[in-house]
């Protein structure tokens, strides 16, 4: 190869380079769900009911990396900030962060078995034997 192809292969190089750099950077983190303006809009009203700067501990529930979401390391996030961290892919929509009371569904538990417990049955559908600490039956 002649020195004028070398240089536009390595230039062609450098510049793919580059902007699957740049690409990379702008790409939301893997597992975290890109959302919508009105979503993010919408955590922040979840986040900060009165609109005042959120701490880190009061971020968890939300943001996957705090770090990366408060560029100017102050310790809270404002407005600006989390819906930048939320467009970049940074907050946890709420059906992916996994947060619950483990109440739901709770209160229907016994909803189809009538007002008394049913013992546990075996595949024959008879009652299972109580098993003693020495693993006999009674």
């Amino acid at each position: 190869m002649n020195v004028p192809t070398k240089r536009i292969v390595l230039v062609g190089l450098f510049s793919a380079a580059a902007v699957i750099g740049a690409y990379a950077q702008h790409e939301p983190r893997q597992g975290a769900m890109k959302m919508s303006a009105a979503e993010c809009s919408s955590m922040w009203n979840s986040a900060s009911p009165d609109g005042k700067p959120i701490t880190q501990s009061q971020a968890a529930a939300y943001v996957t990396d705090f770090a990366a979401a408060n560029p100017d390391g102050d310790n809270t996030l404002e407005k600006g900030e989390f819906i930048k961290a939320c467009n970049s892919g940074l907050v946890k929509s709420s059906a992916a962060s996994g947060a619950s009371s483990g109440e739901a569904g709770s209160a229907n538990a016994n909803r189809n078995m009538g007002d008394t417990p049913h013992p546990p049955t075996n595949r024959m559908d008879r009652s299972v034997p109580t098993m003693t600490p020495d693993g006999n039956s009674k």
